[in-house]
């Protein structure tokens, strides 16, 4: 036995979404409300480290720890058998906190599954609306609208790995949602990041509850104003994106055409997207309903 695998289980709690939709928030938020939680809390906070004590669990680093073999040169058979082992890993190391972020789809991949439930506990699943995401994508990349739409409805597609990175299984937008809180179980906590961006003490009191993070008012507060001036100072804000700054009516009826179903699950239909992309919410649902993923969770 290894001296990693002789530590014990911490199991770990997942903070999970789709790329640009607001898990770096929620990370942060976790880890400032579990200092001010502390009998006696840190007067100053330093945030550089937070990579490494709150990781994603796709960094090349622990792959190549369970494998042996440099990350770059694993085969996407070879990451998706490690991925069980990689959250094995992260649950015994107390370097950081059993908290973990994710883009991953919940299932399967080549076989082997996405997250393994025996060193889990839960998560928290942060959604936005596929228009600010894809404007969002947009801006980041400098892409045009349509590939960005296109890779958000692409079923079961697979982000191939970089520098730092190994591939990983994220899906369609529709299809990662649906994954994790297509079907509501309690061990998933469910986050609009509209609505953590519009009442953020709210939202922070409800996940901590479901984290069982000890928190205060005083400490909640102080949470969401170090949490909007921590992304304030990277060049981040709180306010509202407007997607049509980016995206033309064409772009939205696309997005609604491939994701109508979970966009009105998650109460993103609304009658001004419909408008904005003129068309009607019956068509809608009709041509979505082809696209939609079926839920198995």
């Amino acid at each position: 036995m290894s001296d990693q695998q002789a530590k014990p289980i911490r199991p770990l709690y997942f903070v999970a979404s789709y790329p640009r939709s607001g898990g770096n928030w929620v990370r942060s938020a976790i880890f400032l409300m579990i200092a001010l939680g502390q009998t006696n809390p840190p007067k100053r906070i330093d945030m550089r480290n937070i990579d490494n004590i709150i990781p994603l669990d796709s960094h090349g680093r622990f792959y190549k720890e369970v494998t042996g073999k440099d990350a770059s040169s694993l085969a996407e058979e070879e990451v998706a058998a490690a991925r069980p082992q990689v959250h094995e890993l992260l649950s015994r190391d107390t370097r950081g906190l059993p908290v973990v972020r994710t883009h991953a789809v919940r299932g399967t991949f080549f076989g082997h599954p996405t997250f393994n439930t025996k060193v889990s506990i839960g998560g928290t699943y942060i959604v936005r609306s596929p228009l600010d995401v894809a404007a969002a994508l947009v801006d980041a990349t400098g892409m045009q609208p349509m590939p960005v739409i296109e890779a958000m409805m692409t079923v079961d597609r697979r982000v191939r790995g970089g520098v730092t990175r190994v591939s990983e299984p994220q899906g369609s937008w529709s299809q990662n949602v649906a994954s994790w809180i297509g079907k509501r179980q309690p061990e998933v906590h469910a986050i609009r990041f509209e609505d953590l961006r519009s009442d953020p003490i709210k939202e922070l009191k409800a996940l901590a509850a479901h984290m069982k993070i000890p928190v205060t008012e005083k400490s909640l507060k102080t949470a969401a104003g170090l949490l909007a001036e921590t992304h304030k100072a990277s060049g981040k804000n709180a306010d509202k994106r407007d997607y049509r700054e980016t995206l033309k009516p064409i772009h939205a009826r696309a997005i609604i055409e491939a994701h109508g179903v979970q966009m009105e699950a998650q109460g993103y239909l609304t009658d001004s997207v419909l408008q904005y992309a003129d068309i009607d919410r019956k068509a809608a649902m009709m041509l979505a309903e082809k696209y939609a993923p079926r839920t198995a969770n």
